[in-house]
């Protein structure tokens, strides 16, 4: 909205002299500030705190098999910075526990303390259901 009234402003001021030189350097200072505003900031590493002091208790707690993944972060800070397609590419973490991984030290960062979210048994009742009838009809 800034950038529409500064542009009618030049446009009604524009046969001045020093209005051309001002609205290029304007526009250079607009323009810049626009391109450093959509740079991606870099995510402050939090404090440990409470029981939360290493990667495979914060991995531990917040559940869903990334325990597993904690040989893979050496320290606090690598488990923190790590962005998600480190974690894809360079740790080998797969997209749900990736997810999961990223949405928790997220909250971390907010102030959040983890905790364990157990999964619905529906879904796994569905599946050994599904499968059980396969092995009936002979599709496995």
């Amino acid at each position: 909205m800034r950038v529409l009234f500064q542009s009618a402003l030049f446009g009604r001021l524009a046969g001045t002299r020093l209005l051309s030189t001002t609205h290029d350097s304007l526009t250079k200072s607009v323009m810049a500030a626009a391109i450093s505003s959509k740079l991606p900031t870099k995510a402050k590493v939090p404090q440990p705190r409470g029981k939360f002091t290493s990667p495979s208790v914060f991995l531990q707690t917040i559940g869903r098999g990334c325990d597993k993944f904690s040989p893979k972060f050496k320290s606090w800070d690598q488990l923190f910075s790590a962005s998600g397609e480190v974690m894809k590419h360079e740790l080998g973490i797969g997209p749900k526990p990736r997810k999961w991984i990223l949405m928790w030290t997220n909250k971390f960062r907010l102030g959040i303390d983890p905790y364990f979210i157990p999964t619905s048994k529906k879904h796994e009742i569905k599946r050994v259901d599904r499968l059980a009838r396969m092995k009936r009809r002979g599709r496995t």
